[in-house]
């Protein structure tokens, strides 16, 4: 059985009365201030800001300063969830009928009053001691805010912008940005995707030195012109230019300036940047490169990759005619994790390079690989038996019943505590893999999989994951409750049981019957869906 819900601790509930707090206030603020406003605009907009700013300050200055990011993240679920809460009242205004065109009027003037004043509230959680603020996990509506008070955050380390607004209003966009990030000089990780801009990263190489995470994905207008910019952030460890306009020259004018540089993200261009290195630069020429993530890849360029970046721990690519032999990568001494796209497991030489590489792999990627059968399962079992992280991404698994390796001299899968399958797979596959686990901690298996309630017997019964955390099944026609309580009998460190929605052997009423059971014996285990594959 899973473990009892135990009491938040007292710091947890101090968080969260703040939360409600705010929201309560930001409920006792609405009506004086559409009053005032009512009367007259201006003096309304003055008087809801310096009730903000009293806010604000009480709220900083009656939290230890350890939990200022704490309490702002709580503070703005509080307003994300008023903001939901106020807008679910128009609804059910608008859906009541024999409205009066005054009556419309009248009201949508009142919401857009209401939304304002909470929408504003979301300035109260602002600080120049905030370290950390990731912008996309709020609605847009609050984003909004957030930009526009970016100059606030003086202090921060970390700052997400997220997608800003998709690349749609760059230049609008752009004052608010400068603004505020140019005066951070403790940041040292940025992340502005599609609108950021030559002249941001302009201003921000000459304001935030400590820089050692920029990631510009998908903006067009950063071009060659941020290189010269961006070799002053000498502390830069991550930069990631996928989809931007800098070119194969300006890559490698980074690679070459930057001496803590470790990580491009995905660059397909990368073969080539080495090869205009190397006509650049002298014979010897290595980096302290560690990730390697490219679709466009040659044999050459892999031998280069050996020769230059010969500290590289990860490697992700995608495999076509081009690479003759993969068994080259077995030349990277550091290499631990592996993500391979697009090949065949024999054909071309998977195996051997699992045989040649495995016992220093911790993590694992396969997607659309091919010519995967249980024999392939057991060689990858023994050649990596140091596996931490295994994924099957739309690979072929075959139905073979023929073993070449009938003993097998390590017992498979021992150190394995992350499985992904998202296949189509048979059952014999899905009894090798999850039966020999016994420290598996993360579960997630595709709607493709055909696992049932049998099955989960017959490996349960061998194997009963006494240290599962998460379990994600996306779809099956032949789970249910059965499947259910076995878990709940084995699974003690179970806690997350994820899209039970879709298995077909389940009823609403038995789900509904289930949820209650939980919430009524306080047991620790969250059963709401959930729609990310990672």
């Amino acid at each position: 059985m899973p473990k009892k819900k135990q009491p938040p601790c007292l710091e947890a509930l101090a968080l969260q009365a703040v939360g409600m707090f705010v929201r309560e206030m930001g409920r006792l603020m609405i009506e004086p201030v559409c009053t005032v406003s009512r009367r007259d605009s201006a003096e309304g907009i003055r008087f809801l800001q310096a009730k903000l700013d009293r806010l604000n300050e009480l709220l900083y200055a009656s939290v230890p300063w350890y939990l200022f990011d704490k309490m702002a993240h709580q503070v703005l679920s509080s307003i994300a969830d008023l903001i939901m809460e106020t807008k679910s009242t128009f609804t059910k205004f608008e859906s009541q009928e024999n409205k009066s065109t005054f009556a419309i009027y009248d009201s949508m003037s009142l919401f857009v009053n209401h939304m304002n004043v909470v929408v504003k509230l979301t300035e109260v959680a602002l600080h120049p001691h905030l370290r950390n603020i990731d912008f996309s996990l709020w609605p847009k509506i609050m984003r909004h805010v957030l930009f526009k008070n970016l100059h606030k955050m003086t202090g921060l380390e970390g700052l997400n912008l997220g997608s800003a607004s998709g690349g749609w209003k760059t230049s609008d966009m752009e004052r608010s940005i400068i603004q505020g990030v140019t005066s951070m000089k403790n940041l040292t990780s940025l992340c502005l995707c599609f609108d950021c801009t030559d002249h941001i990263l302009s201003l921000v190489s000459l304001n935030c030195k400590k820089l050692q995470k920029l990631d510009v994905t998908a903006s067009r207008s950063v071009t060659d012109r941020s290189v010269s910019y961006l070799q002053s952030c000498q502390k830069l460890k991550e930069v990631h230019l996928y989809r931007t306009s800098v070119s194969v020259e300006g890559y490698a004018q980074l690679l070459l300036k930057l001496p803590l540089l470790e990580d491009f993200g995905r660059c397909d261009e990368f073969g080539q940047v080495l090869e205009y290195v190397r006509s650049i630069a002298p014979c010897n020429t290595q980096f302290g490169f560690r990730i390697f993530q490219s679709r466009d890849v040659t044999t050459f360029h892999l031998n280069l990759l050996i020769e230059m970046c010969p500290k590289v721990t990860h490697v992700s690519i995608y495999h076509d005619e081009r690479v003759s032999d993969l068994t080259v990568l077995a030349a990277l001494d550091d290499m631990t994790e592996l993500k391979l796209l697009s090949c065949d497991f024999f054909t071309d030489r998977v195996k051997q390079l699992l045989e040649m590489k495995g016992c220093a792999l911790t993590w694992l990627h396969l997607e659309h690989v091919e010519e995967i059968d249980l024999n392939a399962l057991i060689y990858i079992s023994q050649f990596c038996p140091n596996l931490k992280k295994l994924v099957f991404y739309n690979c072929e698994f075959l139905d073979h019943t023929s073993l070449s390796m009938k003993k097998m001299t390590v017992p498979p899968f021992q150190n394995l505590e992350h499985i992904m399958c998202i296949a189509d797979c048979g059952d014999t596959h899905l009894e090798f893999l999850l039966s020999n686990c016994f420290n598996i901690k993360f579960i997630q298996l595709g709607s493709s999989t055909g696992i049932g309630d049998q099955t989960m017997a017959k490996v349960l019964l061998r194997n009963p994951m006494k240290y599962l955390e998460k379990l994600k099944i996306l779809y099956s026609d032949n789970l249910s409750m059965q499947t259910v309580h076995l878990l709940m009998t084995h699974c003690t460190n179970l806690r997350v049981l994820s899209e039970l929605e879709s298995w077909q052997g389940i009823t609403a009423a038995e789900l509904n019957s289930f949820r209650q059971y939980i919430k009524e014996n306080n047991i620790d285990l969250d059963v709401r869906p959930t729609l990310s594959y990672y």
